[in-house]
């Protein structure tokens, strides 16, 4: 919880209550959750500063042929010109706390792993549902932050309408192609601009002409100087899930069985999209938000392959559980309680290799 850091050590001047205030305005209110990625309020009227990929398939599914804006990039000179980005919803955090006491005591610590999941997924679901009911018009959702042992609950505002501001063209948005793609340093455009939209009274509402610029409780300003050297950098946003503190085992199943399965399969399906779509301007426009969300995928499979290779990382997180083992067996009771887990962990993962 952003009230348990100590931001003043690690350089940062900013109090927590300024990031996150639950009776105020704070930096949280100036962050959303938008088309799958992290949007930015930039000003008093809705205005959503984020990627080019976010806003993809929003001006993919405007666009036709006739009028590709895809290709050819979009730009509303006025508020009346924004266009609907079908199917995005704007999601602004209002409220979290942590519930992983109340989750986990509803859970058989030690008892048959698929039960304990579906139990925490249960209990999710009835504190989702009691914290929607206490509070008419959020949406909430329980996140787990560390598998097993975190949860915290989030409660959203979220707003239907969100419209097409500015989108640059393909060749800017996503300049140097996949090439570019997953490298640094990167020369990409990769931005576009959205606006959240309201209904007359304030409140969100579906898709009218009627409908007004959210205003947020807060939105952002750019700093012109940029980031100085030794600045304190806090990032605010909606990452996606790590796997970088799991056991060799699964890095060793990941690097034999799923990572090449799917770059594979991946690589044989782009193939066949990108053929139908040399045939046909309208199937290209169709399968480009499928071509593109896979040829990510496949580029990020094939880099954490190279780099689980390269930085030999079966050997060196065994190494990393050889010296938990020993800290384990130094104490009889630790040892008593966790000893167990590594073989059993090994067990499984055994399995799943031997099976391929």
């Amino acid at each position: 919880m952003i009230h348990q850091l100590d931001l003043a050590a690690k350089g940062i001047e900013i109090p927590a209550r300024e990031i996150y205030n639950p009776d105020g305005p704070s930096l949280v209110d100036g962050v959303c959750r938008v088309g799958g990625g992290t949007g930015s309020f930039v000003s008093p009227q809705g205005l959503i500063l984020t990627n080019h990929h976010v806003a993809f398939d929003g001006v993919q599914a405007v666009s036709t042929t006739d009028q590709d804006y895809l290709t050819k990039g979009f730009a509303a000179a006025r508020l009346e010109d924004e266009l609907p980005a079908k199917d995005y919803v704007c999601r602004i955090t209002v409220g979290y706390r942590d519930v992983s006491s109340e989750i986990l005591s509803a859970v058989d610590a030690g008892g048959d792993p698929i039960a304990r999941g579906r139990a925490i997924m249960l209990r999710s679901r009835e504190l989702v549902a009691a914290a929607e009911q206490e509070n008419p018009g959020r949406k909430a959702a329980v996140s787990e932050m560390f598998q097993g042992s975190s949860y915290v609950l989030f409660l959203y505002q979220e707003i239907p309408d969100v419209r097409l501001v500015c989108v640059p063209p393909r060749a800017v948005g996503e300049y140097g192609g996949e090439d570019d793609n997953w490298i640094w340093p990167r020369h990409t455009g990769d931005f576009s601009f959205l606006r959240a939209y309201v209904g007359p009274d304030g409140n969100p509402a579906p898709f009218s002409r009627d409908n007004v610029p959210f205003q947020p409780r807060k939105h952002l300003m750019v700093e012109p100087r940029g980031v100085q050297e030794g600045d304190a950098v806090f990032l605010l946003g909606y990452p996606g899930r790590t796997y970088r503190h799991q056991s060799s085992w699964y890095i060793e199943s990941e690097k034999s069985i799923r990572l090449p399965f799917y770059a594979d399969l991946f690589r044989e399906q782009i193939a066949y999209m990108n053929e139908l779509s040399a045939k046909d301007a309208a199937v290209a426009l169709a399968l480009a938000p499928d071509i593109k969300g896979r040829a990510n995928v496949r580029k990020n499979y094939d880099g954490k392959l190279l780099g689980i290779s390269r930085l030999d990382l079966v050997a060196v997180r065994r190494a990393e559980e050889d010296e938990l083992m020993e800290w384990l067996e130094a104490d009889q009771a630790r040892f008593r309680r966790y000893g167990d887990f590594m073989s059993e962990v090994k067990e499984a993962y055994e399995e799943e290799l031997a099976d391929g």
